[in-house]
């Protein structure tokens, strides 16, 4: 039989809308997400219109029309229909559909196109590809789409690129809305090429910008998958940060999450993002990584995108072939602007724990990466391999390298990298050292215990006695707690923005000294921290520009402020605004303040000189809002006096500070 149209199918909803939605409450899959209810990060959508349920049954011996007591049994009979707002197709568990499924149409904001199983029993419908289709599910140029509960694989005799699941738009505009939810995707036979995943969300064509809005996958697996296990793409990816000027303009994705996923058996890398804004990866599971390519790869990474957080994520067991470079737990890559690595737990990792690659590639350096609270336990290699990054921040993470360990703490090649190395914990029993270049790293407050080798590096808060972990070399984080008694208890330096909370999810400080490492014991009372006499004059550009001392392109600006109604932007480069405050010697004072930028090479700085010690800055890389930072400074025996200043020192586009204050420890 052939299959009865989508219109003379809804001609028939009111005779049959009894028997719909009766049908619908039988078969919704255990554990979807019900109509108006909403994901964290994403907007709910209204509850769900009229809509037109489709059946698919492919062990059924006959094609029928798509309904519950006449389903289609094949994929193609699916694919006839054109799907509208609100349908929902539904696969008969324990079945196998062989081919493709490509299906048309698009739903709404209040009522997107579901797809689920339906039917007894607990075995998943399968939509085995075979390996004769380039994609086993292909989305193509449709929106606001919703698959739950199936299984996916597409299993060749011989390798070629292939996908499990493409979630596809080409020369479309901004596509919206999509969820892959509890979905199973494994034995994809894609060879060694970039363009084979299990799940992958392609951008592609160059006729029309073209990006995601509103991705969300969540809750799956997928295992057995060459090359790459989950990832976005884009041919709409140009930019000079990116070491390109000729090709489609940079047009990122947005509000693109992947949560709560399971990695494992990839031939090349566990997750991949790329040209997107702000995206979130977190509580995923990423192990067996780089098991077959002949590339290099790493677990969860990211690439030519702004602002992507990586958080809550097991990564462990990310294999390293000889004479190749990778293999680390996480990657913030060229082109990449404010990655944020935070409470995550990598172990066993044979690359390291984090790669800063700014100088992979034709373009400029990563800029401004994060990593803070996490635990690294028998990382190989290097804990850190620096390929450039501009003003990356290494804060309150907890490193364990057990005896037989010949893992260094840092390495570096390629292009130029500073970075800040505060308040951390070298738990390090093995005979690795400190090696990369000197000059790059700065050194503040760290825990060194262990192996002292020849090149470990100065830094004026070390503390080299016990830590007193609470079980170190333990598989369970819980054993790299501070026991009682701890050097580390309170003896951290305050640093730029902590996060608010420690790797155990205990509050952290912001505006006290933190204790050394992950985990966050000691009591403290932010508040009182941050009291005090202010010592900067006008330090919200209420009153304009004056006592600043400014030179170059320099004014007050009420667009956008942090606090208040006003804020100083400093332009071109240099520009700069300095103020000289009163000071008493020998003390301690803390310097915070809040910045931004709106282009992607600009560097804004706010900073401390002429006190009696070295000049200390704070780095604010940010092309989205505001961020705040703290730095200390001591003065010298006969100092009276500091110079603060906030000044642009590269780039094309301009600064902001605001709220700047100055109080003494």
């Amino acid at each position: 039989m052939a299959p009865v149209t989508s219109r003379l199918r809804r001609a028939c909803t009111t005779l049959a809308a009894g028997l719909a939605l009766a049908a619908s409450a039988l078969v919704s899959p255990p554990g979807a997400q019900a109509a108006g209810s909403a994901h964290p990060g994403h907007p709910p959508h209204p509850a769900q219109s009229a809509s037109t349920p489709y059946y698919v049954d492919c062990s059924a011996a006959e094609n029928g029309d798509g309904s519950l007591a006449a389903p289609y049994n094949s994929l193609a009979a699916a694919d006839a229909v054109t799907y509208g707002p609100g349908d929902r197709l539904y696969f008969k568990r324990g079945a196998t559909c062989r081919g493709q499924l490509k299906p048309t149409g698009s739903g709404s904001a209040a009522a997107p196109v579901r797809v689920a199983p339906y039917g007894s029993g607990g075995a998943r419908p399968v939509i085995e590809g075979g390996g004769t289709v380039y994609a086993a599910v292909h989305l193509l140029n449709v929106e606001q789409w919703e698959i739950r509960g199936l299984e996916v694989t597409n299993k060749g005799a011989t390798d070629a690129e292939r996908n499990g699941i493409l979630v596809e738009l080409a020369d479309h505009g901004t596509g919206t809305h999509y969820v892959l939810d509890d979905v199973y995707v494994h034995d994809v036979d894609g060879g060694d090429t970039k363009s084979s995943n299990g799940i992958q969300f392609r951008v592609s064509g160059t006729a029309t910008p073209t990006r995601f809005d509103d991705v969300l996958v969540e809750n799956s697996e997928i295992y057995k998958v060459d090359r790459e296990g989950l990832t976005t793409q884009s041919s709409w990816a140009c930019r000079a940060v990116y070491g390109c000027t000729g090709g489609p303009a940079w047009t990122a994705s947005t509000r693109v999450v992947f949560r709560g996923n399971k990695i494992h058996d990839i031939g090349g890398d566990g997750m991949v993002v790329r040209v997107t804004r702000d995206a979130l990866a977190e509580h995923n599971e990423a192990y067996d990584i780089w098991m077959r390519s002949a590339g290099n790869n790493a677990g969860l990474w990211t690439i030519n995108s702004d602002g992507t957080v990586f958080q809550y994520n097991e990564v462990h067991h990310v294999r390293r072939k000889a004479g190749m470079n990778d293999g680390m737990a996480f990657d913030a890559d060229f082109g990449t602007r404010g990655a944020l690595f935070q409470y995550n737990y990598s172990h066993d990792n044979e690359g390291g724990f984090l790669l800063l690659c700014g100088a992979c590639g034709g373009g400029a350096n990563t800029a401004g990466t994060v990593a803070r609270y996490n635990l690294s336990v028998n990382d190989g290699s290097r804990i850190l391999y620096a390929v450039g990054d501009a003003a990356a921040q290494i804060l309150n993470n907890t490193f364990y390298m057990g005896a037989g360990s010949t893992t260094s703490v840092v390495e570096s090649s390629g292009g130029a990298s500073t970075t800040l190395w505060s308040n951390n914990i070298f738990y390090n029993l093995g005979t690795g050292g400190y090696g990369g270049k000197p000059a790059e790293h700065t050194w503040r407050n760290n825990v060194m215990y262990g192996n002292h080798p020849a090149s470990e590096p100065a830094d004026p808060g070390k503390v080299t006695a016990d830590p007193l972990l609470a079980d170190p070399g333990s598989a369970d984080p819980a054993g790299y707690k501070l026991k009682a008694g701890s050097p580390a208890r309170g003896a951290g330096q305050v640093t730029t923005g902590s996060g608010g909370k420690d790797y155990f999810g205990a509050p952290a400080p912001v505006a006290c000294r933190p204790d050394i490492g992950a985990h966050q014991v000691s009591a403290f009372d932010d508040a009182a921290c941050s009291g005090g006499t202010n010592l900067v004059a006008n330090p919200g550009f209420e009153t304009g520009v004056s006592p600043w001392a400014p030179s170059g392109a320099v004014a007050a600006d009420t667009a956008d402020p942090h606090g208040g109604g006003s804020s100083l932007r400093v332009s071109g480069t240099p520009s700069t605004a300095e103020q000289k405050i009163t000071v008493a010697p020998n003390t301690t004072y803390t310097l915070s303040g809040w910045g931004r930028v709106d282009a992607y090479d600009t560097q804004l700085a706010v900073g401390v000189k002429n006190f009696g010690g070295s000049e200390t800055r704070i780095p604010a890389f940010s092309a989205f809002g505001w961020r705040t930072g703290s730095i200390t400074f001591t003065t010298g025996a006969t100092n009276t006096s500091a110079t603060l200043y906030c000044y642009t020192r590269t780039g094309k586009g301009s600064g902001w500070c605001d709220d700047l204050r100055v109080v003494k420890q």
